[in-house]
């Protein structure tokens, strides 16, 4: 006999309470409102604030250690991350935590293998515990160990920001339905869209070992978190979204933070080991196209294709090793780098001659 559901008595009510009130009362404060402009700015801003304290504070600080800020910068991301009502830092990092070690097993606390809606939000419904994991480096920082204490009412004070700018501008119930009630459902579902969406569509152009994916269209207002097949392959990396284009507003921020001096040891993952895990993904693509393909044509494109991904990646190696030698003769090393640079090249017009040739074969 299977055992039936049991829902969180507290976790519940809250998050299915919340999204009917925004369903039944956002729509009405919109007709009714006469300073909808200046509640929709007020509650702009502090979605901003919260998703980037979970993103940048959570998630990438906390979770991951991908770099480290002061403890003013750490404060102000705990008390603005507690306003997401996500649980405390301590107990979401060991969640997450537990995500990554576990993904897509029995183990993962919202392993997309069990449904769309389990990984957004039924598991956080769910009265499941999870006992703390693998949180030892967290526990020992007093403002992490004072937030998890305290979260509900940090978290309390800081969503009431709008409400006390609703009192100042005598326009309480506006600020509570749009800068409280839809701020909250806004945090809550944004960032559930990353456990869910982000592991069912999208692309894996770094691995397939997982469900995760890329997924632009997330990453604006999850704050550059929808670079979800990047991270976990790299989840120390204090980037999502690697390129200039990729919109990734936490790791924008880290940086500026890091040339004031509020965030340092930012951690990257080197550009060459970024291009083999690509290559290796796309020599796994391409494969997979020559199976159809007449035997004698398919053997031979298929040695090319393992020869020329082969010379890749000794010219990616070689230029890493390069980079990082010490530069005792600045002249040599200068000219070292130019040959490097030039059996990448080369060895790149031979992986493109041979991607070209299977493609069309396909």
């Amino acid at each position: 006999m299977t055992q039936s559901r049991r829902w969180n008595p507290l976790n519940t009510p809250f998050l299915i309470g919340t999204l009917i009130l925004a369903v039944v009362l956002v729509p009405l404060n919109i007709i009714y409102s006469k300073a909808l402009l200046f509640e929709l700015s007020v509650s702009l801003g502090m979605f901003i604030a919260i998703g980037l304290s979970v993103a940048m504070g959570y998630h990438r600080l906390f979770s991951h250690r991908s770099y480290r800020a002061s403890w003013p910068l750490r404060l102000v991301l705990l008390c603005f991350g507690a306003a997401a009502f996500q649980n405390s830092a301590l107990r979401w990092a060991s969640d997450h935590r537990l995500h990554h070690r576990f993904v897509d097993t029995e183990r993962d606390p919202y392993s997309i293998r069990k449904g769309f809606w389990h990984a957004h939000w039924i598991w956080v419904m769910e009265s499941t515990s999870h006992p703390l994991e693998g949180v030892t480096d967290l526990q020992a920082d007093p403002l992490v160990r004072w937030q998890d204490r305290y979260f509900f009412r940090i978290g309390a004070v800081v969503s009431l920001i709008p409400v006390a700018i609703g009192f100042a501008t005598d326009n309480v119930w506006g600020h509570l339905v749009m800068g409280l009630i839809l701020r909250i459902v806004l945090t809550h579902h944004t960032t559930f869209l990353i456990n869910s969406a982000a592991h069912a569509f999208g692309t894996q152009p770094y691995t397939d070992t997982n469900t995760a994916r890329d997924n632009g269209l997330l990453a604006p207002f999850t704050f550059g978190e929808g670079y979800h097949n990047f991270h976990h392959m790299w989840p120390g990396d204090y980037r999502n979204g690697i390129r200039w284009y990729q919109w990734d507003t936490a790791k924008w921020l880290i940086q500026a933070l890091s040339w004031v001096g509020m965030a340092d040891k930012l951690r990257r993952v080197p550009e060459t080991v970024i291009q083999r895990a690509k290559l290796a993904m796309e020599e796994k693509r391409l494969a997979a196209r020559l199976i159809a393909a007449p035997p004698s044509v398919a053997e031979d494109l298929r040695a090319r294709l393992a020869s020329a991904r082969l010379r890749m990646d000794h010219a990616l190696v070689a230029l890493q090793e390069q980079r990082e030698s010490l530069k005792t003769h600045h002249q040599e090393w200068k000219i070292a780098m130019l040959t490097r640079r030039a059996e990448l090249r080369m060895a790149w017009a031979e992986w493109k001659a041979t991607r070209f040739l299977v493609r069309r074969l396909a």
